[in-house]
């Protein structure tokens, strides 16, 4: 297939408003593939090449990068890329305008393929050590001289990660289910074959070379990462019992880092809720599930929790990650030590047993794993009755937890991958006042600071996530509650991620001074979630404006563990905030 049937059937899904017609055109053009491209397809649009898990280089390029790229190709100086792209606010576009006024000579251009570009990238991807960047400035602008304009465009949104189509995962999904099978339906088989799999591009290839009967049969196999199950939110003890059936099984809910265990034998690969692999920052985890974990296969869930080496309480959940940021693993094994608690397991002895419920799961955990001081089950109990939950709640504060999760426990209480559903219901401290919830909220943008916080940021500006449209709409500007140790961490974590122009798929109605890629998350509280005229979350949703959290304020926590399409999206926000007035569903 040729790149510019690509770029032009991006270019219709850009320009049409209705997801059901950029589906339906998005699946036309996959129609037009081989198997091989639309695994390349798939992942270009996307933006990643490989999924995190396998640990294979991307080609994300920094907007500074980019410019080099477009200077180079165009035959221009920098210093007009810079001028066009303020204009533009769109790198794609500016090398799309630069390219059209170029006199280069384009006598001897090859057509461009979509396996020839795929391959460019990934060999630009794995170009390392000294002089690498200038390598790949070389790979890129390569494949600009061969590249139409609307080719440039969507090559330099490709590598920047700003496609903005307004095609997410799941209308890529769609998209799938409607090019290659004649039920629409599929798209659940689909979405849970990518759950169990990790990979999207694996899954296209296999369903447009084999069929939806290929994509039912995809299992889930250890030492490949499952999407993660998460939790619902509710602050009425009566109203979870409901929820959940009836009965409820409540763990303690801990301040750590949710990893998934994968072991076969003597070896175990650790991966975090981003699904990147960190088995290498935690060589005691290892170590103890290698000791004390007693089967030849599994796969489980658990959270570590770091541990004061003094005293042997629980250490909050930024202490961990400051041991992931740290080089030196060994020093930090006595600095901050670790404990692990598991609460799910997912696989066993060559057996999938995600459709076990609740209770059987936790009998297979404790038939495997031999308790000690530093690897044991969450503590849980069984109950029934809204006022033993409260109390359970309560006393869990009181021992420096972060609430509960309460599970159901009913024979359909399955594990379902990649899905929030009512099977298990968060309760955490925060719940008891103001907002039902902390968010996790995406940085991207701020305000300079004035008077004492001169040189500094004054307020940030942060967003939810649109699952539908791909995009970070804001949600709220955060300007008081920050400690002057706050305010020059985010100075430090968020320069390096400065743009010069608003990330694309930003939507934001407020001008920051400054603003920032999409990529670091944090946790907000607010008193409440209100309709705004200034804030575009759920705007497209809802009739009377968008969404805004009403007097926000950071936690002092960063969501390192977060990938920014993990944070809480609009429909998380628009649920609340119809909870919030009283309206059920």
């Amino acid at each position: 297939m040729l790149y510019e049937t690509l770029a032009s059937a991006y270019d219709q899904v850009e320009t049409t408003s209705g997801s059901l017609e950029k589906i339906r055109l998005f699946s036309e053009l996959l129609q037009k593939a081989t198997p091989p491209e639309v695994r390349q397809i798939v992942a270009l649009t996307i933006s990643k090449l490989h999924p995190d898990w396998k640990g294979e280089p991307e080609i994300g390029v920094a907007e500074k990068m980019a410019i080099q790229v477009v200077a180079s190709a165009a035959s221009v100086p920098e210093s007009e890329v810079q001028v066009v792209l303020r204009k533009t606010g769109d790198i794609g576009s500016t090398a799309e305008t630069l390219l059209e006024k170029s006199a280069q000579a384009t006598l001897f251009a090859e057509d461009l393929t979509v396996s020839k570009v795929y391959d460019t990238l990934e060999q630009a991807a794995k170009v390392m050590g000294s002089g690498s960047n200038k390598i790949k400035v070389s790979k890129l602008v390569g494949l600009l001289a061969d590249a139409k304009p609307i080719e440039a465009r969507y090559i330099l949104r490709t590598v920047t990660g700003s496609l903005r189509l307004g095609l997410g995962h799941m209308g890529l999904i769609d998209s799938l289910a409607s090019a290659f099978t004649d039920n629409k339906d599929t798209r659940n088989d689909i979405e849970s074959a990518f759950n169990v799999c990790s990979d999207l591009g694996e899954v296209a290839f296999k369903l447009a070379k084999n069929g939806i009967k290929s994509v039912r049969e995809v299992r889930t196999n250890v030492g490949i990462p499952i999407r993660m199950m998460a939790a619902k939110k509710l602050s009425n003890p009566e109203e979870i019992i409901e929820k959940a059936g009836g009965k409820v099984l409540v763990e303690n809910k801990y301040d750590g880092e949710r990893v998934q265990v994968h072991k076969k034998g003597d070896e175990i690969i650790l991966y975090s809720r981003r699904q990147e692999i960190i088995t290498a920052q935690y060589p005691d985890v290892v170590k103890l599930v290698k000791k004390h974990v007693k089967a030849d296969t599994c796969v489980m869930e658990g959270e570590c929790v770091a541990i004061d080496p003094s005293t042997g309480k629980m250490r909050p959940f930024q202490e961990l990650m400051r041991r992931r940021r740290k080089t030196d693993i060994e020093a930090t094994q006595a600095e901050v030590p670790i404990a692990v608690f598991f609460f799910d397991i997912l696989y066993l002895n060559g057996e999938d047993v995600t459709s076990l419920s609740m209770l059987k799961r936790r009998k297979l955990m404790k038939e495997i794993v031999e308790v000690t001081n530093k690897v044991q089950l969450t503590v849980a109990e069984l109950t029934d009755d809204p006022e033993r939950l409260q109390a359970i709640f309560e006393e869990s504060i009181k021992s420096g937890h972060e609430g509960v999760i309460a599970k159901a426990t009913h024979n359909d209480s399955t594990y379902q991958a990649g899905s929030r559903s009512w099977l298990w219901i968060k309760l955490k401290a925060s719940y008891t006042e103001g907002l039902a919830d902390s968010a996790d909220l995406v940085i991207v943008g701020a305000i300079h600071g004035r008077g004492k916080r001169t040189g500094l940021y004054g307020a940030i500006l942060a967003s939810a996530y649109d699952i539908d449209s791909d995009t970070y709409p804001t949600v709220c500007k955060i300007g008081t509650g920050f400690t002057d140790e706050m305010l020059a961490d985010f100075k430090e974590r968020l320069d390096k991620h400065k743009l010069e122009q608003k990330n694309p798929k930003v939507i934001s109605d407020i001008d920051a001074d400054v603003w920032f890629e999409p990529v670091e998350v944090i946790e907000v509280l607010g008193d409440e979630i209100t309709l705004s005229p200034t804030h575009p979350a759920g705007r497209q949703k809802l009739k009377d404006g968008g969404l805004a959290i009403r007097f926000p304020r950071f936690t002092g926590r960063w969501r390192d563990d977060k990938d920014p399409t993990q944070a809480t999206s609009v429909d998380d926000l628009i649920e609340a905030f119809e909870r919030q007035r009283g309206i059920s569903e």
